[in-house]
């Protein structure tokens, strides 16, 4: 033999058991996903007759009428309010809470700390009642602000949590040296604290918008049925006791994760960055 044979990859039985339940996890995530694409094209004669047929021709006449024949559009602008409002509220108030509780330290700093951290253990379910209550005394109800508030509460807890363990590797003596230059607390904070939180930054944005863009049930009890609601609340009112608009339907559901899709592609990096740094840190 003139050379050494090319050896055959061989795979281990835990490899095959692997790759075959990570098969059907794909085909059980990608499975809906395409169905519901294929589906948009199709009309609600044929989506009834044959709930599992293929389109005969690709139009874009349901992605048309969705905006036309139902309030999809103003859900879509309501949820990017919210989305948007949200966040920019939790990066204006959560990492100085963060950055306080982490550098004043003390006994009242701590207690501070087991609140926030108290409040990932109560469910929004228990909350629900009395918030609802509160928002319509202060004549909140059935706006966004409602929904807004509700959201920056409910996320305060992690992101003090998530904050505070990347803040604790910010070297003092950075801080110090701003000191002596001149800067306030405040100043240091924002130009020299806050860009280092970078990795922490990115993946609480990302998290958050995902769940603020998919959320349902917040949306469905702050907001009243005058209001056009969210992106989900807009899909669950095509659906009828006794028919359901199932071509608009699975329009609307496409429309609604593509953005998720953008922006986890995107920004998947900086997610997969700031969660193992801070799973080290932590």
């Amino acid at each position: 033999m003139s050379g050494p044979r090319k050896q055959r990859e061989r795979y281990t039985a835990g490899e095959i058991v692997a790759m075959a339940v990570l098969t059907v996890l794909v085909v059980a995530v990608a499975f809906p996903v395409l169905y519901a694409l294929l589906n948009s094209f199709r009309t609600y004669a044929d989506i009834t007759r044959d709930p599992m047929g293929l389109p005969t021709s690709f139009s874009l006449d349901n992605y048309v009428r969705l905006f036309q024949d139902t309030d999809y559009g103003q859900a879509v602008l309501n949820t990017l309010v919210i989305t948007i409002g949200t966040i920019a509220l939790l990066l204006a108030v959560v990492p100085m809470a963060a950055y306080g509780i982490e550098r004043l330290g003390g006994r009242s700093s701590r207690l501070i700390y087991l609140f926030f951290i108290a409040g990932l253990m109560i469910p929004f379910q228990v909350r629900m009642i009395p918030l609802v209550s509160g928002m319509d005394q202060a004549g909140l109800y059935g706006t966004l602000t409602s929904v807004i508030l509700v959201h920056v509460g409910g996320s305060a807890s992690f992101g003090v949590l998530l904050y505070c363990s990347f803040i604790k590797s910010v070297p003092v003596q950075v801080e110090e040296a701003a000191y002596v230059d001149g800067a306030g607390r405040l100043r240091t904070f924002w130009s020299i604290v806050f860009p280092m939180l970078l990795p922490a930054t990115s993946a609480f944005v990302i998290i958050q918008a995902l769940s603020l863009w998919n959320d349902f049930f917040i949306p469905l009890v702050m907001l009243d049925t005058t209001s056009a609601g969210t992106i989900n609340i807009a899909i669950n009112r095509m659906v009828g006791l006794l028919s359901s608009r199932w071509e608009l339907i699975y329009t609307g559901a496409i429309l609604a994760i593509i953005p998720s899709v953008l922006i986890f592609t995107a920004f998947q990096r900086y997610f997969v960055k700031g969660m193992s740094i801070g799973a080290v840190k932590g």
